[in-house]
């Protein structure tokens, strides 16, 4: 039904009205998710799936059963329909982010950008795991072919990447396509790798090409924000991003330079020093 920011264009939705319309018809557990919703939606958009379902006693299905009645695609999907709502409401569009009080002034945006987006790299840099770097990187050298994969904005990300693996002279493939993810991660060889990028860790699509890969394949490598997460745990090999949640969450800008970062970081152990 609605599109959301991840499909072809934005349909404004107002998420409370339509959650109160079909409450009568939600199962208890539902309900009792909706009525959080209700109470804390300021909330919700900085909030992971699996905080919400346990907030409220119930399991990251219920929480997913619920969207998907209300006619959106995911958790992610729903979040993204509350946006413009929250914004005519005076929501912050980096609310989430720390600030000092001279950076909130209007023209210290930069600034406060800036200052966050160092913040946010230099965490992400400096917290991964540098033994699951390490043996990402090996695994990638090892590798007979390294198959990317990322939905909406990690699949830009997951093209980036792809193409610096080709520029020193690594076969590399991105996938980028429900429908191709889904045909042709299967046909991976023992020796490939295959790399999933979700700043949420809970694209369906990316999530369950990895568990089904499983040890197909030489190494699964899971990029994402959140631990716990079902990309997380699916992948053999887990790079996490140190990024607080935004309005935006995994449509903003912020959450793609930082796992670029990461990948950059990676490539710097990958290339011969």
């Amino acid at each position: 039904m609605n599109k959301g920011l991840s499909g072809w264009g934005v349909i404004s939705v107002d998420v409370l009205a339509l959650m109160a319309n079909r409450y009568q018809s939600l199962s208890p557990s539902e309900r009792r998710v909706a009525d959080f919703i209700q109470r804390h939606v300021d909330q919700i958009v900085l909030m992971p799936l699996q905080v919400l379902a346990s907030k409220c006693d119930t399991s990251d299905a219920t929480v997913l059963r619920l969207c998907r009645n209300l006619g959106f695609s995911g958790y992610q999907d729903f979040k993204s329909a509350l946006i413009p709502q929250l914004l005519r409401q005076g929501m912050q569009l980096h609310a989430g982010l720390q600030q000092a009080p001279e950076e909130k002034q209007p023209d210290n945006a930069a600034l406060a950008l800036a200052r966050s987006l160092n913040d946010m790299i230099r965490s992400s840099l400096l917290n991964v795991d540098s033994q699951a770097l390490q043996k990402a990187a090996a695994c990638i050298v090892a590798a007979q072919t390294v198959v990317t994969i990322g939905l909406a904005g990690s699949a830009g990300v997951a093209r980036i990447f792809t193409d610096s693996l080709l520029s020193i002279e690594k076969k590399a493939y991105c996938l980028s396509d429900r429908v191709e993810i889904e045909r042709l991660t299967p046909c991976l060889a023992k020796d490939d790798v295959l790399i999933g990028i979700s700043h949420s860790g809970d694209t369906e699509e990316v999530c369950l090409a990895m568990e089904k890969a499983g040890d197909r394949v030489a190494a699964t490598i899971g990029i994402t924000n959140f631990s716990p997460s079902r990309l997380q745990q699916a992948a053999g090999i887990v790079l996490l991003t140190s990024i607080p949640e935004t309005l935006l969450g995994s449509y903003s800008c912020i959450s793609r330079i930082v796992q670029l970062a990461l990948l950059e970081l990676l490539l710097t152990y990958i290339v011969p020093r």
